[in-house]
């Protein structure tokens, strides 16, 4: 009876080893940039790798990588710069950069460690950062990502002639949300979208009130946080009003659309900022009116 105890122990044990050894596995992860990382490997699917890095979770979409290997063992939480040597000579060297001397480079290859004179090389090759940080772009911040976006903004919009030759520019303020499951890949979202414009001038006065559904993508340039930009289409009804005197108005429904591009790098905590230029069109049956100008929006994620 105590030797089935120990062997049920043992097995146990045995399980629980293999499974902390699997699952601190180092992923070799290698980006067309020459960037490459061991990882510790969290888990896989058909198009996306999940990794831990100096303990921070990243999602990578497989197709953005170069190269991939899940089961390598290399040193956890380590990184490596690609660096590709040009000689004179017409060759080509393809290797990592094991240490730089005055005179001379020494390059880790596939033919083994290479000592390279730096008179021989045609290229420039700067010092780069040969042990990289992990691309910022693929944190996988899933608090936020299942987080829903509520906000306001304010705009200010000129209209083209002959519409704008008549009345002052229009300006308003707008309320929107962007609820989490109509999230997708953590670039693209849903919106909706209520927003109030007027202007009031000497010949008429206009009011709209409108309802947009809008698409919203977001892209993060160098894995610098701060050169995050966005763009906006949206399509919508608009319900316009013209009043011309106290007795003299019109009012009308029509289709709407707008572009929006522009920056949102600011951020603290929770909340968000978007600095956006905005071009807006209204359909009407016998003339399109249009306008563009500047829409700055905050809000929150909840």
């Amino acid at each position: 009876m105590n030797s089935l105890k120990y062997l049920h122990l043992t097995t146990i044990v045995c399980l629980f080893i293999s499974t902390v050894s699997i699952s601190l596995n180092a992923a070799e992860l290698r980006f067309p940039n020459g960037d490459g990382f061991y990882a510790e490997f969290v888990y896989e699917d058909e198009r996306m790798i999940v990794v831990r890095f100096k303990d921070k979770e990243y999602k990578i979409p497989k197709k953005e990588l170069e190269y991939y290997d899940l089961s390598n063992k290399g040193q956890l939480n380590n990184s490596y710069k690609i660096t590709i040597l040009s000689l004179k000579n017409g060759s080509v060297i393809r290797g990592t950069i094991a240490e730089r001397k005055k005179d001379e480079i020494i390059i880790k290859s596939e033919l083994g460690f290479l000592t390279i004179n730096k008179d021989e090389i045609k290229n420039n090759n700067s010092e780069t950062d040969e042990h990289p940080e992990f691309p910022i772009v693929y944190l996988a911040n899933d608090k936020l990502d299942n987080l829903t976006r509520i906000g306001g903004s304010v705009s200010f919009l000129p209209l083209f002639a002959p519409l704008g030759t008549q009345t002052p520019p229009l300006y308003g303020i707008s309320l929107f949300t962007e609820p989490a499951f109509l999230r997708f890949k953590n670039t693209y979202q849903l919106g909706f979208k209520y927003e109030y414009l007027q202007s009031t001038g000497p010949i008429r006065e206009i009011s709209i009130h409108s309802g947009f559904t809008y698409l919203y993508q977001s892209k993060v340039f160098n894995s610098n946080p701060l050169l995050d930009f966005y763009g906006i289409i949206g399509l919508g009804i608009s319900t316009v009003n013209y009043k011309y005197d106290q007795s003299n108005s019109k009012v009308g429904a029509n289709p709407s659309a707008y572009v929006e591009l522009g920056w949102q790098g600011l951020k603290y905590g929770p909340s968000f900022y978007r600095f956006g230029w905005k071009n807006q069109c209204f359909f009407e049956i016998e003339k399109t009116h249009c306008g563009s100008g500047l829409e700055i929006t905050g809000g929150m994620n909840f």
